[in-house]
């Protein structure tokens, strides 16, 4: 049988969110010439330090099994909570009406951009948390684990820095959704709007939580 081509890989939600809104991605090179360019001198200094030291020996397997009943509990517990605050039963009801006429779609869009910048400050406040309280529990499973934990401290200052630009582009890129979509149907656009802030607020909850899903992942792998 003849062996299949190598498939290029799906894009994540947000980039293939952007590009359905006609916001072309970023030419990326190889992951590791991306993350040393990305790396500030403080950064780069952490990271050489710790690959210049062996990881310590040893597992435990107890404390691999504890931490990953935590960490999968907390992650869904997480990604519930957040995915519920999403949906504003207010807004969605009033996003289901017609727009009042009059109404300057500036003082219309409003009560989004407020549920927006308050959801975004959540998922960056409640994932880094989860991210941090994590790092530990990798620590006592094995030397490896936390190895990665110590890694992942480091790359997350420089990988903060890289998304910042784009997470905070997206309340204007939305201002444009809702602009387009009340020159369609000036009555019923709200309609639309919520639909795309719903998934630009998942898509962006997926970007943010891809490194905690990378180290419970690793943690699953992990030889105890």
């Amino acid at each position: 049988m003849q062996a299949l081509p190598p498939q290029p890989l799906a894009p994540e939600p947000l980039a293939r969110l952007l590009l359905q809104w006609g916001v072309a991605p970023v030419a990326a090179g190889p992951v590791a010439e991306r993350l040393g360019g990305w790396l500030g001198w403080a950064e780069a200094i952490g990271l050489s330090q710790l690959l210049a030291t062996a990881p310590a020996a040893g597992a435990n397997a107890a404390a691999r099994r504890e931490a990953m009943d935590w960490a999968d509990a907390a992650l869904a517990r997480l990604q519930e909570e957040l995915t519920a605050a999403f949906d504003d039963a207010l807004l969605a009801r009033e996003s289901a009406e017609a727009a009042p006429d009059g109404v300057p779609l500036a003082d219309l869009l409003a009560p989004y951009r407020l549920h927006h910048a308050q959801q975004q400050r959540n998922m960056a406040a409640r994932v880094a948390t989860l991210r941090e309280r994590l790092r530990p529990r990798l620590a006592e499973a094995s030397g490896a684990l936390a190895r990665l934990a110590q890694l992942d401290a480091v790359f997350e200052r420089a990988i903060v820095v890289q998304e910042r630009p784009l997470l905070a582009g997206l309340p204007a890129l939305l201002t444009k959704r809702a602009t387009d979509h009340h020159a369609a149907d000036p009555r019923r656009w709200r309609t639309r709007f919520w639909a795309d802030l719903q998934r630009a607020l998942r898509a962006e909850l997926d970007l943010r939580l891809q490194p905690v899903q990378g180290l419970i992942e690793a943690l699953h792998q992990a030889e105890s």
